[in-house]
């Protein structure tokens, strides 16, 4: 198979790192390539973003990558202390450029949100258990951007509450900082995740999880297309209520399956 090189923009973020998987994987099995994606970060190798981190995000990376489908079509290098991207001068960052294709066939500032839709390996995909994963934007060290927490801390505290209160249901918590493996499993078994739009997401996305997240933003359909995207604090609320708890999750049941479906379509595969 012919190879390419890839030079991707490493940042803290676990979904940062998964769209350049996601994006990788799916460019190089439509162009029959092998891909060497060559990592950028500005800096060390053992950089924690937080002292008390578990691991560090080269780390979460390389596991992670393990569990993708085909992984091995990925080959994965790091260039550590990196300027290649850096934004100096562009505080604003309005020429952001996130990546290098070696054969410029999708361009940084022309193609910002390439194609991405991936999967792990068809043998990670379980039955899932009753239980519901949940993360919410206010354990991270740095608050995201406004337009990822518009649904308040103390409409996540009523969620979450809300969410307990279902008999036969386990509620399961995530922050930034729960070790990359149990992010994975625990959603991995999940049968619904709610969450903003950031952090864990990606999981969620390439095990085609129903999910609900409360997002304004059209970008959210591009990262999670899996997901119910809810634009409004009651109708977020009134989702999970013990009333309409049938039809609600039945109908994000019926997103996540249609995602699933065009990843099983597309790539040619059966995943559980």
């Amino acid at each position: 198979m012919e190879r390419e090189k890839v030079r991707w923009r490493g940042t803290h973020g676990v979904g940062d790192f998964m769209h350049a998987l996601n994006v990788v994987h799916q460019y190089g099995f439509e162009k029959n390539k092998i891909i060497d994606l060559e990592m950028h970060w500005e800096h060390d190798e053992d950089y924690l973003y937080h002292p008390d981190d578990p691991e560090t995000i080269i780390e979460r990376m390389e596991w992670m990558h393990g569990k993708y489908y085909l992984s091995n079509n990925v080959k994965i290098t790091h260039q550590f202390n990196s300027d290649l991207f850096s934004y100096k001068g562009d505080e604003n960052h309005r020429n952001k450029v996130r990546f290098q294709f070696e054969s410029e066939n999708l361009h940084p500032i022309i193609d910002q949100a390439p194609p991405n839709q991936w999967c792990f390996d068809p043998r990670e995909y379980t039955t899932p258990e009753n239980r519901i994963v949940i993360w919410t934007p206010y354990y991270n060290r740095e608050q995201p951007r406004r337009w990822k927490r518009w649904f308040e801390p103390d409409d996540w505290e009523k969620l979450i509450i809300n969410l307990e209160s279902w008999e036969g249901w386990q509620v399961i918590e995530l922050t930034y900082r729960t070790p990359i493996r149990e992010a994975y499993n625990q959603i991995r078994r999940a049968k619904y995740v709610v969450s903003y739009d950031g952090m864990w997401h990606y999981i969620s996305k390439n095990f085609c999880k129903p999910h609900v997240i409360p997002s304004k933003e059209g970008i959210t359909s591009y990262n999670t297309p899996n997901a119910v995207r809810i634009e409004d604090t009651e109708i977020m609320h009134r989702f999970f209520s013990e009333e309409q708890q049938a039809d609600k999750l039945g109908y994000a049941k019926e997103r996540a399956n249609k995602a699933k479906q065009k990843v099983c379509r597309d790539l040619g595969i059966e995943l559980r």
